[in-house]
């Protein structure tokens, strides 16, 4: 028992002189006076509460409660049930305003760090974006020579973005143009953190789901992906349509959300203007441009998804030590210098480069000619620096263009060698067998 009494006792030290830590760091500043207070009053109350402990047999949770008054600030611990009650009477979270932060890396928007709340008070922001620089970058050099090599590594080298990106709904021309839109941002919405052949099949599950039987589907021109559809649908349809793609549960809650504002809003249109769409929950400044781009036909920001913003950096196209730390940053910056009929074609290049060649992991730094010492591309255009010759033909020779060339990648001559060693082992192998 005297050791139930000594293990209860440290535990309730512990805690008073954490919060008696907790209360001198927020009075930290006010000046040595208040300190010497403090710290006095401190030690006063801390005495006082373990003289008054009552060390029984059966100790109670009361007993360990605590309650620190200061000149500033009141600090109240409580027990796990009254946290509990008031977790249970926050206001609830409005839809409308969330955003697919981890999501959607597309969850792109420039936000001050907001200060610490406990978890029922935290209030749902608004996104923010920033627009453009206080002064623009300067292009980096060479940068059209690469952009015309990425081009030629991407001729006859399918990537699943040619296929299943979300230009595709739009080539749609059976279908009325309206709900081509509408599915063109249901395919952005389920994409963040998902691959092209995930997000399609999403996308095709929702659309058959919806089909009527066919002895009742008899308009081939009608689709039955839209906004009435999805509202009248259960959550628990979508989600078993979509579970397949990241963070379906949010991201089906998001369609429901948006699909409700679509309807009341817009007469089940989608928004043509960036901050439109930017105000459906689960919209990013990503998901905005590239709808903009293949739903409305405007060009009026370049959409950066995680293979832009991974390639433009290994690139070096910001500069040593100047990398973006996020795709939002990595496209007001690119905007301040890439010319404004790169917008659109950037997207699907970069990300087709990212699945085939510029990979995440092991990137195939032996097949790049960003690589390369020197090597021949067919061009047409303008050239610009370490590129020699007139249209058809050019001849580039400054060295690798890729800073980023071999670091982590699989390697060619490293790769040889490992097949090399590989051999030799299994020639002693056999050597030894037939020895014996």
């Amino acid at each position: 028992m005297s050791r139930r009494r000594a293990s209860a006792k440290n535990l309730v030290s512990k805690e008073i002189k954490r919060e008696i830590k907790e209360e001198e760091e927020e009075e930290e500043g006010e000046g040595e006076m208040d300190t010497i207070k403090l710290g006095t009053r401190a030690t006063r109350n801390m005495k006082t509460k373990l003289e008054s402990f009552s060390f029984g047999t059966n100790p109670t949770p009361s007993s360990s409660k605590a309650t620190i008054v200061s000149s500033t600030t009141t600090t109240t611990t409580t027990t796990a049930k009254s946290k509990k009650r008031k977790r249970s009477e926050s206001p609830p979270v409005d839809l409308h305003l969330l955003t697919d932060a981890d999501a959607d890396a597309d969850a792109d928007a420039y936000e001050p760090t907001p200060q610490r709340k406990t978890k029922a008070t935290k209030a749902a922001k608004a996104k923010v974006y920033k627009m453009e620089l206080d002064s623009p970058q300067p292009a980096p050099a060479n940068w059209l020579v690469t952009y015309r090599a990425i081009e030629e590594m991407r001729k006859g080298r399918p990537a699943p973005v040619d296929t299943m990106g979300c230009h595709a709904p739009m080539k749609e021309t059976r279908i009325d143009v309206q709900a081509r839109r509408f599915i063109t941002l249901v395919s952005l919405m389920l994409s963040s953190q998902t691959k092209d052949e995930v997000t399609h099949a999403a996308v095709q599950n929702l659309r058959a789901v919806f089909r009527p039987p066919k002895e009742h589907d008899t308009d081939p021109h009608k689709e039955y992906l839209t906004v009435p559809n999805v509202l009248s649908a259960s959550i628990e349809t979508i989600e078993s349509c979509i579970n397949k793609v990241g963070f379906w549960r949010r991201k089906a809650q998001y369609l429901k959300a948006t699909a409700e504002i679509l309807q009341r809003d817009y007469a089940g249109e989608i928004p043509k203007s960036v901050e439109g769409l930017c105000g459906l929950p689960g919209v990013g400044m990503k998901m905005a441009m590239l709808t903009m781009q293949n739903a409305w036909g405007e060009n009026v920001g370049i959409g950066v998804d995680v293979h832009v913003h991974r390639i433009t950096n290994r690139l070096g196209w910001f500069g040593r030590g100047k990398e973006t730390k996020t795709p939002e940053e990595t496209r007001v910056r690119l905007e301040s210098w890439l010319p404004r009929e790169f917008y659109g074609p950037i997207n699907p290049l970069l990300v087709g480069f990212g699945q085939t060649v510029c990979t995440p992991v092991r990137p195939k730094c032996e097949e790049c000619l960003l690589s390369r010492k020197e090597f021949e591309i067919e061009w047409e255009g303008e050239g610009g620096e370490g590129a020699e010759g007139g249209e058809g033909v050019k001849k580039v020779g400054n060295g690798p263009l890729c800073p980023s060339a071999f670091k982590g990648s699989t390697g060619g001559p490293r790769r040889k060698v490992v097949l090399k060693k590989e051999e030799e082992v299994l020639e002693a192998l056999i050597k030894v067998e037939l020895e014996e």
